[in-house]
């Protein structure tokens, strides 16, 4: 679903459920992330509860200031971003699975105000990637 698709869907509905054509990254291996700029973009209503909630993280343009930034939004709005040293390393994967994918977000820790992502390892990330371009070229034979 494109960003401006699903920020319009929030809008006028206040939520947003359909992916299905997003790859789901929620099941491969995982480290915690800890967002930037969630003290910005959050209320407490999101920063409430600990359980799992769906993510979309969507690699950004490119700009002359910045070549690899990550969004992470929720329900079609931008929740925080991930940090610059952890986009450099997940921005051309990403852009190779078509440039957004479904990861599980994990709520804040105590007395905190960042979210937390549960972001695939490297290694598992790379892996899906190859996994998913073996299929495609399968498909296409």
């Amino acid at each position: 679903m494109p960003a401006w698709w699903e920020e319009m869907v929030h809008i006028v509905t206040g939520r947003v459920s359909r992916h299905d054509d997003l790859p789901d990254l929620r099941g491969l291996a995982t480290r915690r992330v800890a967002l930037e700029k969630t003290h910005f973009l959050v209320n407490d209503r999101e920063r409430r509860g600990d359980e799992r909630r769906t993510y979309v993280m969507r690699h950004v343009a490119p700009t002359r200031h910045d070549v690899a930034s990550v969004a992470v939004s929720s329900n079609g709005r931008g929740v925080g971003s991930l940090p610059h040293e952890v986009a450099v390393s997940v921005a051309p994967i990403l852009h190779r699975l078509g440039g957004a994918a479904l990861i599980n977000g994990v709520g804040s820790r105590p007395g905190s105000l960042r979210l937390w992502v549960d972001l695939p390892t490297s290694t598992a990330l790379a892996d899906f990637a190859v996994h998913r371009d073996g299929k495609r070229r399968a498909h296409d034979s």
